[in-house]
């Protein structure tokens, strides 16, 4: 009976070990679960973003460009150095052949009558936008009266406060590109004056405004008729252009807000001034617009920017409240779909989305999502359906 009993004790013993050994065989093979960074989704608002590229730039500039062909020589002065009325900037030697070559004289003819045509159009322009200007006065002096009655708030008044204050900034704009057409219709034609001789040594070019170079040529490095030589401004003055598909632009208007980027500084704000739209000129080239931003902030911080930097702007086109937004981190192309991994029971299951908007950072889910679904954030090719994971 006892030799019975041992037996049995023996084989408990054994079978024991080995189930003991499989679990251990089953710890080795089995994956374990992988850990992955999670996500949730959730409820909130969504703002439509354009996101441009571009660089500040001086408002008002006056650009000293060759009249003929030739070599500007070196001269005292930097980006940055202040210059006065008829001060001497540009030394340049021409090119003798150009200069007895009649090309050159048909550009400066042409140049003189295209800066005559812009002026035109711009003395148009000038016209309609003083009529904008009045009708902004007007409405500006309404809001204000609707505003000490009480009818209205005061951020309407701000709004006409703000749209007065937008249209007379375009107008000084105008003011200056006019400006700037008239002084290139007389150089163009004292350029023409001077063909009426050999060609000089040297030709000295003045500068017609007082200001600040802001960019100029290589000296000694030869440059062609109408070459940009030297620009003059005001480095403080300064404005964004940026470029966006013309597509994505029709969005923007004059007044909204601007976040503005560059390195090295803090965000600033900025307000769309102009949308200007280009026409491509070719049916497999999208059109592109420009878009002219103002600057928002205090002019403690605009002195450290300076002329021609590169900037990134973040315009708000729309904003929509109570939806479904993920963030970008956890969307995978799925074929022709967009898909995203949820975590359902310790496991990744893959799932389908529809997504209606979307940006660089959140997108928001029409179909395939619930809210507080967990997503995996960044799905590696080790991520795939059915896998163990879990959360970091």
């Amino acid at each position: 009976m006892a030799k019975k009993k041992n037996k049995i004790k023996k084989r408990i013993l054994q079978v024991g070990f080995i189930l003991l050994l499989l679990g251990g065989v089953a710890w080795v093979f089995i994956p374990s679960p992988i850990s992955v960074h999670v996500d949730e989704v959730r409820v909130g608002s969504f703002s439509a973003i354009l996101q441009a590229e571009g660089k500040t730039q001086a408002r008002n500039r006056i650009v000293i460009w060759a009249p003929v062909a030739g070599v500007p020589q070196r001269m005292p002065l930097v980006v940055g150095s202040p210059v006065g009325v008829k001060q001497v900037v540009v030394r340049l030697v021409p090119n003798a052949l150009a200069f007895q070559d009649p090309q050159t004289r048909q550009f400066l003819k042409q140049r003189a009558a295209a800066a005559e045509a812009t002026k035109s159009h711009l003395l148009v322009l000038r016209e309609q936008t003083a009529a904008v200007v009045s009708q902004a006065r007007e409405n500006l002096h309404a809001a204000e009266q609707r505003v000490s009655s009480g009818s209205e708030k005061a951020q309407q008044r701000e709004q006409a406060q703000v749209a007065m204050r937008l249209i007379f900034k375009e107008l000084e704009t105008i003011d200056a590109a006019i400006h700037s057409a008239t002084l290139d219709i007389a150089a163009a034609e004292s350029a023409l004056g001077e063909f009426k001789g050999e060609a000089p040594p040297e030709w000295e070019l003045r500068t017609p405004v007082s200001g600040t170079v802001l960019s100029m040529s290589e000296s000694g490095k030869p440059v062609d008729i109408g070459a940009s030589l030297l620009e003059i401004g005001n480095p403080h003055d300064l404005e964004v252009v940026v470029e966006a598909l013309a597509s994505d632009a029709t969005q923007v208007s004059a007044g909204q807000r601007v976040q503005l980027n560059l390195a090295k500084l803090d965000a600033l704000t900025g307000r769309v001034r102009r949308v200007e739209f280009i026409p491509s000129g070719s049916e497999t080239t999208p059109s592109r617009a420009r878009i002219a931003i103002e600057f928002v902030a205090l002019p403690s911080k605009l002195k450290d920017l300076g002329n021609n930097q590169a900037i990134k702007a973040r315009i708000t086109l729309a904003t929509i409240d109570n939806v479904l937004k993920i963030s970008t981190l956890s969307i995978i192309q799925d074929g022709a779909q967009m898909a995203v991994f949820v975590i359902e029971a310790g496991r990744a299951r893959k799932r389908a989305i529809t997504i209606s908007a979307r940006d660089a950072d959140s997108a928001v889910i029409e179909r395939g999502l619930k809210e507080r679904d967990r997503l995996i954030m960044n799905p590696g090719p080790n991520i795939k359906e059915g896998v163990k994971v879990q959360a970091l």
